[in-house]
């Protein structure tokens, strides 16, 4: 009787932080006071601050004493191993062949992680000087295309953490390391649909990226092109922006297709 006990316990105390993590959730990155949290939860108050408490140890959960909780980034974590169970990669590897050879030029594609993003597939282009990037190699988010096609649809509070986590590394003496300057290109972004660095990793480089995004708005994966500065000057990097764009919509859709038979 006690082993039952036991585990009715333990999966009581389950549901009940999963009632904490979806009012969080609901929150759309606003803190929750914890009086608050207790009250959409039905718990006691001492119940919820123990809870909720545990979750921000975890790093699931994050605690701010003057304004509430809210969730952590380690939640991001969770989500992406999830999108890639349903297949985003093996579907957009056929738009990063297609990219590849109307650009021939290197074709990355990139998932985000808590603190920076991670290269899972990278077609080298055709041409003999080119940009060369491996899958499975990080990068930063203020600094790549990538990272700011992603940053550019993420949720503001989980975007100005990542900006504000560490003081922003400059790979080049180009590098944009201003969080203002940084907000104004994913504005951009948002409206033109793409994004770019010029010389901000590499000198002698550049590269333009746009963002795959799910059924949410929020950005699922990104896709760059790279190559050298001397081939993509400002007109290329434009007309390689809005191939992007296209092509990456259509990877949308096909996304949004896939997604219900997903969670079904």
């Amino acid at each position: 009787m006690r082993k039952v006990m036991g585990e009715v316990a333990r999966i009581q105390s389950i549901g009940r932080a999963k009632a904490i993590l979806d009012v969080l959730a609901a929150a759309n990155g606003r803190h929750v006071p914890l009086r608050d949290i207790a009250k959409a939860t039905g718990l006691l108050k001492t119940t919820a601050f123990n809870l909720v408490s545990a979750l921000a140890d975890t790093g699931l959960v994050e605690r701010e004493p003057a304004l509430g909780y809210r969730l952590g980034l380690h939640a991001l974590i969770y989500g992406r191993v999830v999108e890639r169970q349903v297949g985003i990669v093996a579907l957009i590897r056929p738009h990063l062949l297609q990219l590849c050879a109307d650009t021939r030029e290197t074709v990355n594609l990139a998932l985000p992680c808590p603190t920076d993003v991670v290269i899972v597939d990278s077609l080298e282009g055709g041409q003999g000087l080119r940009v060369s990037s491996y899958a499975g190699t990080r990068s930063t988010y203020h600094s790549t295309a990538c990272g700011r096609a992603l940053l550019a649809y993420m949720p503001g509070a989980v975007r100005r953490k990542i900006l504000t986590l560490a003081p922003l590394a400059a790979p080049t003496p180009k590098t944009c390391v201003s969080v203002a300057s940084i907000e104004a290109l994913l504005g951009d972004c948002r409206r033109q649909g793409f994004v770019s660095e010029v010389e901000e990793n590499e000198l002698g480089a550049t590269c333009v990226g746009a963002a795959v995004r799910g059924t949410d708005g929020e950005a699922v994966a990104a896709v760059s092109v790279a190559g050298p500065l001397s081939r993509m000057g400002a007109k290329r990097r434009g007309e390689v922006g809005r191939l992007l764009v296209a092509r990456l919509a259509v990877a949308e859709r096909e996304l949004g297709q896939m997604m219900p038979k997903a969670v079904a």
